[in-house]
C-alpha cells in the first residue's frame, strides 16, 4: 500500500471518538486523500558541538531527537458544500490540540505516531465543494511505532516442581526455580520503551534488562496474590493496583534497542507470580 494512505483517529476520555481514513470514500461520500507529508523524513536533533579551546574541532555534547513536526496536505472531495462542512468538522475533531491522536501511515511496514494539532488548519478551495487542508501536527515522541502491539509472558514456577511420589533413591533434586524472564525482539531501527506488568505474589520486585544490567526496582514493596504492578518505562511511571508508586531513586529507566533483549523480573517470595512485557517496534 502507498505511504500516502492511512488514517488519523482520536478517542477522547469523554465524548465520541473521531477519525478520518485516507484513500477511501467515507459514509458521507467524501473522498479523502493525502497529497503530501512534509517532515516525514525525520525529527530535528537537540544537541550541539562545543568549540574546543585552543585546539581544532570541538566536543560533541549528548544529542537527542526532538519532537517531530509534520504538515499533512489533505484533499477532501465532497459531493456538496454541506458534506464539505461536515468533513471539515470531522478533521478538526480528529486532530486535538490538548491531547494525542494516532496517525497511521500505511508504509510497507505500517507505522503510527502520536500527534496533536500545532495550529490552525489553512484551507484552499479546489472547487465549490472540494477543499485542500494543510494540517500542522507535532509528535512529542519522535518515534514511529509499529501498529502491532507485541506481548510476551512468563511465570515463576516452584523450585520443587518435578518431584512426585513414589520416590526412589538416589534422588536427583531439581535446580532452583528458573528465572522469570522472556526474550523480546524490537524489529525496528530505534530504541523502544516497553511496559511490564507484574502479578503477585512477590516482594521487592525489579524489572531488569539482562543485556545491559539496568533495572527499575521497588525495594520493600510487597505484592500479594493477584496484586498488579504496572511499570511504564516510556512514561517512567509505575502503578500498583492503579495507584501511583515511585520506584527506587537509583532505578534506570531502560529501553529495548533494536534486536533481541532478555527482560527479567527478580524478587523474593515470587512462586506463582507472572510477568507480561508489551512493546511496539520503533523507528526514527
Amino acid at each position: 500500500m502507498s505511504a500516502l494512505t492511512g488514517g488519523i483517529a482520536y478517542t477522547p476520555a469523554v465524548g465520541s471518538p473521531a477519525s478520518v481514513e485516507f484513500g477511501i470514500t467515507d459514509a458521507n461520500n467524501v473522498q479523502w486523500s493525502i497529497s503530501n507529508i512534509a517532515g516525514d523524513g525525520g525529527p530535528p536533533m537537540n544537541g550541539q558541538v562545543v568549540p574546543a579551546g585552543g585546539d581544532h574541532g570541538g566536543w560533541a555534547t549528548p544529542q537527542f531527537a526532538g519532537p517531530r513536526l509534520l504538515t499533512l496536505t489533505i484533499l477532501a472531495i465532497a459531493p456538496s458544500t454541506a458534506a464539505r462542512d461536515v468533513a471539515r468538522t470531522q478533521l478538526y475533531m480528529a486532530t486535538p490540540i490538548n491531547d494525542l491522536a494516532v496517525l497511521r501511515l500505511d508504509e510497507p511496514i505500517p507505522k503510527q505516531m502520536y500527534v496533536r494539532r500545532s495550529g490552525d488548519i489553512p484551507e484552499t478551495k479546489e472547487a465549490d465543494a472540494d477543499v485542500r487542508f494543510a494540517v500542522g501536527l507535532v509528535a512529542p515522541d519522535p518515534r514511529k511505532y509499529g501498529t502491532i502491539l507485541h506481548q510476551a509472558s512468563a511465570s515463576q514456577a516452584s523450585a520443587a516442581a518435578g518431584l512426585a511420589p513414589p520416590l526412589t533413591p538416589p534422588l536427583a533434586l531439581p535446580p532452583g526455580a528458573p528465572p522469570m524472564a522472556v526474550s523480546v525482539t524490537n524489529s525496528g531501527s530505534f530504541g523502544t520503551r516497553p511496559t511490564v506488568t507484574i502479578t503477585g505474589p512477590i516482594t521487592s520486585p525489579a524489572v531488569v534488562n539482562q543485556t545491559t544490567g539496568a533495572a527499575v526496582s521497588f525495594t520493600g514493596m510487597t505484592l500479594s496474590t493477584g496484586d498488579q504492578l504496572l511499570v511504564d518505562l516510556g512514561a517512567k511511571q509505575s502503578y500498583l493496583n492503579g495507584v501511583y508508586r515511585t520506584a527506587d531513586i537509583a532505578s534506570s529507566w531502560w529501553e529495548l534497542p533494536p534486536g533481541t533483549t532478555t527482560v527479567q523480573v527478580t524478587g523474593t517470595g515470587s512462586t506463582g507470580s507472572t510477568m507480561t512485557v508489551a512493546w511496539r517496534d520503533a523507528w526514527i
